[in-house]
C-alpha cells in the first residue's frame, strides 16, 4: 500500500475536440491533479479552450501524421519529466468523460491505494445516439497505470495506451465508469471509421477486406452489447456543478473527412477504391473543404465508385466474414 496518495495525472491526445473538449476538462479538473493536453495543428480553437483550466498542462505534437505511437510517447515523457511525485496516469480521450458517482465508489480508494506497477481496467459504455441511453459490452480496458517508469510499447494504430509490463499486476474496477461520447454523434463516427480504412491502408497493417469488414459503412451497432438506459447517476454530481452533461454539437464536415481527403491528395484516390468509403459524397466534401482554404485538397473532381464495383466488394466482404465465422466456429469444436 502507498504511503502518499498518488497524484492523478490525466493524459489526452486532442486534434480538434472543441465539440466536447470544455465538457471534458470541467470534469476532468474535478478529479484530476494534472491535465496534460497534447494537441496536434488543432484549428477548431481547442488549445484556447485548453487554456482557460488552471489544471492544464497543454504541450504541442506538431506531427502532421497520425501515430498513436509517437503521441502516446509524448504525453507519458511528459507526465513523467514533470510529476516527480507518486502518479496514477489516466490515459483518456477528449470524448471520456469519468462517471459523476465515480470518486465515491470503493474501487476509487481501492485505486489510489493500489501499488505501482498496476495496470487499471475500466467499463467504457458508449451512449447511444442521446445521452440518456448506451450501449455496454462489459469489456474492461486497460485506461489507467499506477506508475513504476516501466517502459511503453505501443504501436502506430489502435494501441493501448498506457505501459502494460508482463509483470504488472491487473485491478479490474467495475464501479467506475467512464463514458464514451463517440456514438452520440453517429455521422462524426461513420467519418471517423472512414479516416481508419485509410490511415491502415497507408500503414499497411491489414488487407483491404478485412477492412471492409472492419470499418463498414453500415456498421451492427447493436451486435456491439446491449442498449439500456443511461443511469442518471453518470450525470447527477456534474450537473450539480453546472456543468453540460447532455448537449451534442454535430457538424456538416468533419475534419477525419478532410485527413482522408489529404490521402486522395497524397496517394491518389484510386488507391483507395476498395476500401468501404464511397457511399460518401466525396466530391461535395471536396468543394467545402477547398471554399474553406483548407490545405492539400485535391483540385480535381472526385469520382464515385460504380454500384456494380460497391455490390462486387460488399459481397466479398460478406463472403470473407461467414468464412472467418466458419473457421472460428471450426476451431472452437476441435
Amino acid at each position: 500500500m502507498n504511503t502518499q496518495v498518488p497524484k492523478i495525472v490525466v493524459i489526452t491526445p486532442v486534434k480538434n475536440e472543441a465539440w466536447i473538449l470544455d465538457r471534458f476538462l470541467s470534469v476532468t479538473s474535478q478529479f484530476a491533479d494534472y491535465i496534460i493536453i497534447a494537441d496536434q495543428n488543432s484549428t477548431d480553437g481547442s488549445q484556447s479552450i485548453c487554456k482557460k483550466y488552471p489544471k492544464v498542462i497543454l504541450i504541442e505534437n506538431k506531427s502532421e501524421k497520425f501515430n498513436e505511437a509517437d503521441r502516446q510517447l509524448l504525453l507519458i515523457q511528459t507526465a513523467r519529466d514533470l510529476v516527480q511525485e507518486p502518479k496514477i496516469l489516466l490515459a483518456l480521450d477528449a470524448d471520456e468523460i469519468l462517471a459523476a458517482n465515480a470518486t465515491k465508489t470503493a474501487s476509487w480508494q481501492k485505486m489510489l491505494e493500489a501499488k505501482p506497477g498496476t495496470i487499471l481496467f475500466f467499463e467504457k459504455p458508449d451512449l447511444f445516439v442521446t445521452t440518456h441511453q448506451c450501449l455496454r459490452t462489459g469489456i474492461l480496458t486497460p485506461l489507467g497505470y499506477v506508475d513504476d517508469g516501466a517502459e511503453h510499447q505501443p504501436q502506430k494504430i489502435h494501441s493501448v495506451r498506457i505501459p502494460i509490463p508482463e509483470y504488472a499486476t491487473r485491478l479490474h474496477i467495475h464501479d467506475i465508469k467512464v463514458l464514451h461520447y463517440a456514438v452520440t454523434r453517429l455521422d462524426a463516427h461513420a467519418s471517423k471509421l472512414r479516416m481508419y480504412t485509410v490511415l491502415e491502408n497507408v500503414l499497411g497493417v491489414s488487407n483491404a477486406i478485412s477492412r471492409r469488414s472492419r470499418y463498414s459503412s453500415k456498421p451492427d451497432y447493436l451486435s456491439l452489447g446491449k442498449v439500456g438506459t443511461a443511469p442518471d447517476e453518470w450525470f447527477a454530481n456534474w450537473e450539480e456543478l453546472g456543468i453540460d452533461m447532455h448537449t451534442i454539437i454535430k457538424q456538416k464536415y468533419y475534419y477525419y473527412d478532410f485527413e482522408v481527403l489529404r490521402n486522395f491528395h497524397k496517394y491518389g484516390w484510386r488507391r483507395f477504391w476498395m476500401e468501404d468509403i464511397w457511399k460518401y459524397d466525396w466530391e461535395a466534401c471536396r468543394q467545402y473543404a477547398k471554399s474553406q482554404g483548407i490545405s492539400d485538397i485535391p483540385d480535381y473532381k472526385i469520382p464515385k465508385n460504380s454500384p456494380i464495383g460497391e455490390l462486387l466488394l460488399d459481397t466479398i466482404t460478406k463472403l470473407y466474414i461467414y468464412i472467418n465465422l466458419l473457421v472460428k466456429q471450426l476451431i472452437n469444436m476441435v
